[in-house]
Formats: structure tokens, sequence, C-alpha cells
């Protein structure tokens, strides 16, 4: 969650097409990452990363533009940047004279300048208004390199005129994806997206509904940015969608009555035969991780689309015998509905979508034999007979495969029983009496970090300030209730400055602290764009240095439009903005969500692994083997190796979910706890 200091803001950065397997794309986001234990090195020598990243990077924007720009090479490329961290500095230009950023007027980190990381590569951001020289140099050996940012500013404008560069009649793809460069705007190709942005709005409706539905933060409509629709930034940018029926997308002035209307047309093919053929060769080798990927068969000469998908039947040769492969005690195959999951030993399968769809295998060590049939009558559990593609896949017998012990799921108390088979309950708040018990919880109030200016919103931008308020912190019907409401409160660190919300924050600090065991919190939490909530650990003492250096563990934290979704993390390495961090997902069954019911978040914490839960069940394991101390890089276990007290929070807007702003009906947003349960193994 949030820290005791400011997080890395984190710069979508990409420059990778979309793979054929994308889903594996999952195994980057979702693994453990790998961590150096060796002590900091100087900076011998540095070179541009490529030639997009340096030495000049132009960007133009209405009134600042974001620059980024990935590490450069270390040392000929033999040292990562956590391993020179420590030696790495950053000068400005001011007039004619370099002047460390820290010291220069303007900058300040984490609001306009900072660090990023994404899928292993790390690098530095900018919001400039002008342009900007930078150097990085090593404080050691006085290697520099430098950089300029070269900003053109675009003057903000209106609509008066809108024309389409590619449609405004798009056919999407057989797995329902389209999209479109932005229209000319004003007549004028020179006025950019960036100029008229805020007077453009954007409306979907189904061909056959007369009601146009606005996407923008309406995720309650189905349209949720990054998920079915977003932008994209290559060749000038537009807009894309995945779809699964025609539609309209209506661009729209907010000044006036300039718009576009586009048809996104979705075909379902016209099956004569459900005869299946191979959408490209039967024989597929298996790269260095062990993975393969598989185009669907054609179906009577065509792509499947997403409603055929569960008429296939997949099977595995097993000893001479076609076994389902959905029958993992016999396949010994697991279905991973969410990408590869990396700290799962089985042999797993799942979708993947790229105009077409197909079939991921990951890790295959060995050859073995699949086919893949559809019912010839095209209906879900037809006869198949003999309408199969049969298909070798070719083992890689080096491909790592995970060690998957130690992931069993846990039994939980019930809401009135809180006694759990081999375990010790130490500690516990049932939340039964009529206001919070303050000798177990101590209230957070404020909007900054140790009183700085430049930490307002706790150093992550968020937009609330926590309070003693029973509107904001009050126990009713035996259940915690911290309650995000709307504020509009300044502080005396800047008095122009106003925290939009108000919201409440409890932590056992002083009072409970545990090191090693078990953490149970079942609660009902909020939906809604913006909406933060969390229950996490900080350590008592932080012997290790400031964060993340002494570690960070989040039990859960979840993204309030994304209801299916929790996330389990923990934050290491060195202190801000050496930190590092690893995480994993996990997605609830269908029908369930993060707000349909109570749920129990569980964290096991033991000296050399920790593991995640939810309702018992397990989802993700990182161990010392993935976490690192700068500060104590002997020491395998540090910095989990101190006692960490309590937190629970809800936090609205900030860095966590790209700084997404409620709508109206979001707020009041509640968090209701109904027990929290501390465990030692007996």
């Amino acid at each position: 969650m949030k820290s005791a200091a400011c997080r890395e803001r984190r710069l979508v950065y990409r420059r990778m097409g979309v793979m054929l397997v994308f889903i594996m794309l999952a195994s980057i986001l979702l693994g453990p990452g790998s961590t150096a234990r060796a002590a900091g090195k100087t900076i011998t020598s540095m070179e541009y990363f490529s030639s997009a990243d340096g030495p000049v990077i132009s960007k133009s924007g209405v009134g600042k533009a974001s620059f980024g720009f990935v590490m450069p090479k270390f040392n000929g490329g033999s040292a990562a940047w956590s391993e020179v961290n420590g030696d790495l500095g950053v000068n400005v230009k001011v007039g004619s004279q370099w002047v460390d950023i820290d010291q220069a007027e303007g900058f300040t980190y984490n609001q306009n300048w900072g660090h990023w990381t994404d899928a292993g590569f790390h690098g530095y951001w900018f919001t400039l208004s002008s342009t900007t020289d930078v150097q990085l140099y090593s404080k050691a050996n006085g290697i520099k390199l430098d950089y300029r940012l070269v900003f053109q500013n675009i003057n903000e404008t209106t609509i008066t005129a809108m024309s389409p560069t590619q449609g405004p009649d798009i056919i999407a793809s057989s797995t329902g994806g389209a999209g479109f460069t932005y229209p000319t705007f004003n007549n004028n190709p020179s006025v950019t997206y960036e100029a008229v942005a805020l007077d453009l709005k954007v409306y979907v409706k189904p061909v056959q509904s007369n009601t146009w539905i606005d996407i923008d933060n309406n995720a309650a409509s189905g349209w949720i940015y990054d998920q079915n629709f977003g932008q994209f930034t290559e060749g000038g940018g537009g807009y894309w969608f995945n779809v699964t029926e025609s539609i309209h997308v209506k661009l729209q002035s907010k000044t006036s009555a300039a718009n576009i209307i586009y048809t996104i047309t979705f075909n379902e093919p016209v099956r004569n035969s459900f005869v299946v053929t191979a959408y490209e060769g039967t024989t597929f080798t298996a790269d260095e991780s062990g993975s393969i990927g598989i185009p669907l068969p054609k179906i009577g000469g065509s792509a499947p689309i997403a409603k055929e998908l569960q008429n296939f039947v997949y099977q595995i040769n097993i000893n001479g015998q076609w076994v389902d492969l959905s029958n993992s005690g016999q396949s010994k195959f697991t279905y991973s509905g969410n990408g590869y999951n990396p700290i799962s030993d089985a042999n797993q399968w799942g979708y993947w979508a790229d105009h077409i769809y197909g079939l991921w295998f990951r890790p295959i060590q060995e050859n073995m034999q699949i086919r893949i049939g559809y019912p010839l009558n095209g209906q879900l559990g037809g006869n198949v007979g003999g309408n199969y593609v049969n298909y070798t896949l070719i083992g890689n017998p080096d491909a790592p495969r995970p060690d998957g012990s130690d992931q069993e799921d846990i039994s939980i108390g019930t809401p009135n029983n809180p006694a759990i088979e081999g375990m010790n309950l130490i500690w516990q708040d049932e939340f039964s009496g009529s206001a919070l018990d303050t000798s177990k919880w101590n209230i957070e109030t404020g909007y900054y970090l140790n009183d700085d200016p430049g930490t307002w919103g706790w150093g992550n931008a968020e937009m609330q300030h926590y309070t003693t308020s029973p509107q904001n912190i009050f126990v009713q019907d035996g259940k915690l209730n911290i309650r995000a409401t709307h504020s509009n409160q300044s502080f005396p660190q800047d008095p122009n400055r106003f925290a939009k919300y108000a919201s409440g924050k409890v932590n056992t600090k002083d009072k409970l602290s545990l090191k090693y065991g078990r953490v149970d919190f079942r609660a009902k939490l909020p939906t809604g764009d913006g909406v933060w909530p969390a229950l996490w650990m900080l350590p008592q003492d932080s012997v290790y240095g400031t964060w993340a250096a002494s570690g960070e563990i989040d039990v859960m934290e979840a993204r309030g439009r994304l209801p299916g979704t929790t996330s389990g993390t923990i934050h290491f390495g060195g202190q801000w903005p050496a930190n590092q961090y690893a995480g994993g997902e996990y997605h609830f069954p269908a029908g369930q969500t993060i707000a349909n019911d109570y749920h129990v978040y569980s964290v096991v914490w033991e000296p050399d692994n920790i593991k995640w839960y939810v309702d018992g069940k397990f989802f993700y394991k990182v161990t010392n083997q993935q976490w690192s101390s700068a500060t104590a890089p002997n020491n395998p276990n540090a910095p989990f190796d101190e006692p960490f007290y309590l937190i629970m929070n809800l936090a609205i807007g900030g860095n966590f979910d790209g700084g997404r702003i409620p709508n109206a009906s979001d707020i009041p947003a509640t968090m209701q706890v109904d027990y929290v349960r501390v465990y030692k193994q007996q």
C-alpha cells in the first residue's frame, strides 16, 4: 500500500508489439523478479539503452509533456541498475551550470520526476514544460551521460470539425479486436489529440440500440478502460476496442456539434460445415521457457469466434489413450485462465488471442501428442466423430519448472469460531463493541508524510486525508467501517492544496507486532473508480532503513473498478528509489467479487517465504530467493526477519491505479472488516 516514503511512479513505457502468445506476459507481470545479492558497484561506463532513449528525446503537449527513457547500459551491460544505483546521480542544467536535481528549484521527486519500473525494466520519467538538459553521472568516477529533453508546446483548443483518418467503417477481427487512429481535428493535421483531449467525449452503443453509453469512468456499463477499450500511442495514437457484437462509436466535441460516428462490425461466420482443419502447421516446438502456442483450427474454413470456443474438445495422448485435457487427474495438465502461473510446478494450458484464438502450453519438457476436435453439428457436447486435428508438441527437456511445494490451501475459521487446527490464536479483534478499541488500534490522521509539502497525498498522489471523525471510522453491528466521504480540506504545509476526500486509517504500531505467523482479515470491500482499499503491514522498527529497505507486506490491495481481482505484494530492496517489489493476483470465481460478500484475506509468513490466500485458497508465494536487502545483502531473510504491525485503510485516487478519480456516485465508499485474527503455528 502506501509507505513511509514515496514510491516510484510507474510510467507506462512499452515498445513491445503484441506477441503471438501474448498471455505469457502474465508471467512477467506476476512473477517474482530475480534479485542480485551482490554488494553495490561503481559505474565505469554508461551508454544509451537504445536510439529511442537518448541523447535527444522530443515530446509535445499542452503546457507540459511526459518524457521517459530506459536506464542506460552500465559498465558495458555487465551491471544492473540495482547494483549501481548508489553511485548514480542526476543533474539538470540551470542556466549554464549543472545542478543536482534534488537541489534544483522546480524539481520535486515523485511529482515532476522520478523512477519507473515496468516488466523488469527501469528508467527515469520527467514531466516538463520547457526543454531541459539532464545528466546522469557516477558519484565515484565522474562518468557522465547527457540527455536533452525537447519540449514543444501545443496550444489547447476546442473542436470545430473532425474527419476520420481511418474508417469510419471498421471490421473487427475474429477475436473482436478493432481500432482506429485519431481523426483530423479542425481540418488541420497539425492539431493533435493532446490539443483537443479535454473537449473530446467517447460514446458507444450496440448497432441495434438507440442509447449512447458514456464509457468514461463507467465500469458499471461493462466498458472498462484497458480491458475492452483503450488508447494506443503508435502511429500518432488512437482508440482500440474488443467487441463481441457490432457497435457504433461516437467521438463528440463537448463544445460544438462536431462529431464522428464509427461503425465497428463484428461478423459472425456463417457455418455450412463444422469440419476442422489446421490453421497453420501441426508440429510445434517448445522455446527455452518450455512455451508452445498453437492457433486453434479453422471451422469450416475460417477462424473460430469467442462463443465457439466452449464447443472445442481438447485431448492428450497418455500411454496410447486419448484423455480430455480438462481432466487434470489423468492429463496432468492444469487450466490457467489468468495466464501462466510462475509459481506452480504443474503443466499448464490456457487461451491466447491475437487476431485469432489459440492455446498455450507451458512448460513442455517432453514430446507429446494432442488433438483438437469440434462437434460435427456445431453444438456443445455434440458428436465429434473423427473431426479432429492432431498435433505434435516437441518438448524442451531443459525448460525450467518452478518449485511447487508448500502451496496447499489452508483452513479458515468461521465468523463465530476462530479456532484452526494446528494454530494458536495470539491476537484478535472481532469488533464486537460500540467503538474502535484504542487499546489495540491507533488512528492515523493527516495528508502529508512527516509534514513535508512535497509528500502530499502520502507520497502517492492520493486524494484523501485521514481523520478521527466517526463519519470515517466507526464500529457498527460487529463490523469496523472505514468510510471515504467528500471533503475539501487544506493544511498548513500547503494552504493552496486541498484534499478532496476524507477517509480512515488504523494501525497497531507499538500495540501489536509479529515476526512470522499468520494474519486473517475478513472484509467486504467497496467498488468504484479510484477506490483503493488495503490491508497491509509495515516494520515496527525500520532497522534496515527507510521505505522500502525495511520491507512492506501487502496482504490485500484492490482496485475498486476491478471487483473481481485482488493482489498481494511485498516491497523490499533499497531505500526508494532503489526499491523493488514482487506480487501476484487473485481472481475470484464467476459470480463472486470483493463487494458481494465478506472474504478472508490471509498471509502466512515464514522465515524464508510468504504465502497469500483468499478464503483459504492459495494464490501466490514468494521466497527469499526473490527478495533481498540492500542494507544486509548477506542476510537471506532480510528485511522480512523483523516484527511488522498491521494497517487497514481506504485510499482514494493515487498512483496505484493510475490516478483515477471516483465518479460522484462512488462516494461515500465503505470498507467493512468483520474480524482481524493473528495466529502462530503450534
